[in-house]
């Protein structure tokens, strides 16, 4: 039996994601190389998943189970972004890509505009489903982050698909779940601010930047237009030479 193996191995925030991405050609039935529909391909929900906790083969774990029937195109039309359990996580869809996990369809925003996390659990409330939740929260709470999303971007898969009972062994405590993401969404943020240096105005001075110096005065209004229509203050002030 021939395990998976991570071509990249990236510690995030305290968790440990192990990298295998399916690409073109892979031989995936639903990979279509569609990017997602969003501004720069961006994701725009995190969408939380259950997958039922599976019998582990000696010497690996439930989620590289999964990541490698995925990656070997053994789990039908279902692509997820991630697989997590309580020892291992693994990334196997590149955010930026459509999956197929939401049930909303080929246009649906479900699949075209989130990150799917498949949080792998058998609902028995034991300490390992524990620690899987708990994990799954911690990743949830860093691809908010690497987005810059809010906590009201965090979606479950019946929010896309009302019939679909998932993620089945979160929604009953889905409001203590959110809490979990909250707390490790802060703690990230904080820990960003900490290591950002310090920046104090000099006092009594300021700075002005300047970006161009234009003969012709159309150039400098064409300029001004497209500093403005990228969110930044312009004005042009005319100068004798």
């Amino acid at each position: 039996m021939a395990f998976l193996h991570p071509d990249k191995i990236n510690s995030l925030y305290g968790l440990t994601v192990k990298e295998k991405l399916i690409g073109a050609g892979s031989g995936v039935k639903y990979y279509s190389n569609r990017k997602l529909a969003t501004k720069d391909h961006k994701p725009e929900y995190i969408t939380i998943h259950n997958t039922p906790d599976i019998n582990e083969a000696a010497g690996t774990n439930d989620a590289e189970q999964y990541a490698r029937a995925t990656y070997n195109n053994n789990m039908g039309d279902v692509v997820v972004h991630y697989y997590i359990d309580e020892t291992d996580c693994w990334h196997i869809l590149a955010d930026d890509t459509v999956g197929w996990h939401a049930a909303d369809g080929v246009n649906g925003p479900g699949n075209t505009k989130s990150v799917a996390v498949e949080i792998i659990m058998d609902g028995s409330g034991s300490s390992s489903d524990k620690l899987a939740e708990e994990r799954g929260a911690r990743l949830a709470a860093i691809l908010l982050h690497r987005y810059g999303l809010g906590i009201d971007r965090l979606k479950t898969h019946r929010d896309w698909y009302p019939k679909k009972y998932c993620p089945a062994y979160i929604l009953p405590h889905w409001s203590a779940f959110v809490n979990r993401v909250k707390t490790y969404l802060a703690e990230i943020e904080a820990q960003e601010k900490k290591a950002a240096p310090a920046a104090s105005a000099a006092p009594g001075k300021h700075y002005r930047v300047q970006v161009g110096y234009y003969g012709v005065k159309a150039n400098a209004e064409a300029m001004v237009k497209k500093l403005k229509s990228a969110g930044f203050d312009a004005i042009i002030k005319e100068e004798s030479a």
